[in-house]
């Protein structure tokens, strides 16, 4: 089977795109945006009316009114070596996907009801990105460096509407260096002076990329104290059942902290505790911009799991095209459905066989200790 590259199949899809707005017929809706006819009636007959839906924020499945919802994304590219923590403002984005780089992981945080003044430490974008990001309707993307060939890569795809290249040289007006820490880990950027001069006058919000349960629905799955998700190079995640918050802890151990100290909090403090954990087991290649870095293959299908509402649910993951969504399914092909609130999605290799249940005796340590 032939493999295309992330930047050949944006264009093409780009194409097929700009030929069926050409069409004629109906008219394109934006995206995000859902719609229903209005009924026709003959003399006679009665009237129905359908209640329209309630709008969400994409991201997160939460009720909302505000007008904000209409926005784009913005994904930012942060550090995430033992020397970067703690983070800032990485607690208000609604999605978070932490992948491999070399020896460490990396995190694409998504941001789209909460805008984080400032956040980081923001670092280079990486080839994984390209068909990471596609589903998202053309978010900003924030990053600083990355070698020819990826930066490359990034100028190509935002040429084709995948995104817009909103990186240190692009924006460098927005960006800073913190003097907390030394670099390369402290540079920050101001989110919502980057959203007021580079958002596109045709922007449009990102789609829904899960199922969330609505107001009454039971969630499904056991119940679960916890699981360490295995991402190699002793790279250790552990997300843990908090009853008290309704979430689930992170901590993450690395060399500047044991697991008894491993808690993964902000610069305020505060512990990231999304209200879901998707883990899907993927595939690794050698990235075509470098040699030494692996690259995330995010489209085609495998196994994982789904941390939400205390309960653990084995999946499996589908994702045909880029600007697909991903579709997660239980063993019995049934949609899982998240909690409405914030989600942080693993992408480990699958052939480490990354994910271990915890058990409650860990579990209750770590909540103790963290």
């Amino acid at each position: 089977m032939s493999r295309r590259g992330p930047i050949a199949v944006l264009a093409g899809l780009a194409l097929v795109g700009a030929a069926a707005c050409s069409s004629g017929g109906d008219q394109p809706v934006a995206a995000g945006v859902t719609t229903t006819e209005a009924p026709t009636t003959s003399a006679g007959e009665s009237t129905t009316t359908t209640a329209a839906p309630t709008p969400t924020w994409p991201l997160t499945g939460i009720e909302t009114a505000d007008p904000a919802a209409g926005r784009p994304a913005v994904a930012v590219k942060l550090d995430n070596h033992p020397d970067a923590r703690p983070h800032t403002g990485i607690n208000d984005a609604d999605l978070v996907y932490e992948l491999k780089v070399e020896g460490i992981t990396r995190l694409a945080a998504i941001f789209h009801s909460t805008d984080a003044n400032p956040v980081g430490p923001i670092r280079s974008a990486r080839s994984s990105d390209i068909n990471l990001l596609a589903n998202l309707a053309r978010p900003l993307l924030l990053w600083s460096g990355g070698n020819p060939g990826v930066t490359d890569m990034v100028t190509r795809a935002a040429s084709v509407n995948g995104l817009v290249d909103v990186s240190h040289s692009v924006g460098n007006a927005h960006y800073f260096r913190g003097s907390d820490r030394a670099a390369p880990h402290n540079l920050y950027a101001n989110m919502s002076d980057i959203r007021a001069e580079f958002t596109p006058g045709d922007a449009t919000p990102p789609v829904a990329l899960f199922t969330y349960r609505k107001a009454g629905e039971a969630s499904s799955g056991d119940a679960t104290p916890g699981v360490t998700i295995d991402f190699g190079n002793n790279v250790l995640v552990d997300y843990v059942w908090d009853p008290a918050r309704s979430c689930f802890a992170r901590y993450q151990v690395d060399y500047n902290h044991p697991r008894g100290s491993s808690a993964f909090v902000d610069s305020t403090g505060t512990q990231a505790c999304p209200a879901n954990v998707v883990v899907m087991n993927i595939e690794y290649g050698i990235s075509s911009a470098d040699a030494n870095s692996p690259e995330a293959v995010t489209v085609g299908q495998g196994d994982g799991l789904v941390l939400s509402d205390g309960k653990a649910v084995p999946i499996r993951w589908k994702r045909d095209l880029p600007i697909s969504v991903p579709t997660i399914t239980d063993a019995a092909g049934n949609p899982v459905g998240l909690t409405p609130g914030k989600t942080w999605v693993a992408l480990p290799e699958a052939a480490d066989a990354p994910i271990h249940p915890m058990d409650a005796g860990t579990a209750q340590s770590l909540l103790a200790g963290g």
